[in-house]
């Protein structure tokens, strides 16, 4: 298979994962075109910082459910449970100890 097909390939599946997991919205189907920027050289994409970029979609995906007229949350929720099982057993252990 030649190199650049790979790479394609490889592009196709980080810009599912960024836009389908990553940073959802509420479609669950919706892929911004905007991450495609950042694919375009793969050899930069892990000079990125994607765990600040995530919180901060998170933090901005709370913010928008916090409001009275939301129904509903996106974003990578199981980020968020998994956050908050370490925070409330850090404190808990604090608590204990």
């Amino acid at each position: 298979m030649p190199t650049h097909s790979i790479e394609c390939a490889v592009r196709g599946y980080l810009l599912y994962l960024l836009g389908c997991t990553i940073f959802a919205d509420k479609t669950g189907t919706y892929v911004s075109v905007e991450y495609l920027q950042y694919l375009e050289d793969l050899d930069k994409v892990k000079e990125y910082a994607w765990g600040a970029a995530t919180l901060v979609h998170l933090y901005r995906q709370l913010g928008m459910a916090s409001r009275a007229k939301c129904k509903s949350i996106s974003g990578y929720l199981t980020l968020i449970q998994v956050l908050l099982t370490y925070i409330l057993n850090f404190y808990n252990n604090i608590i204990l100890t």
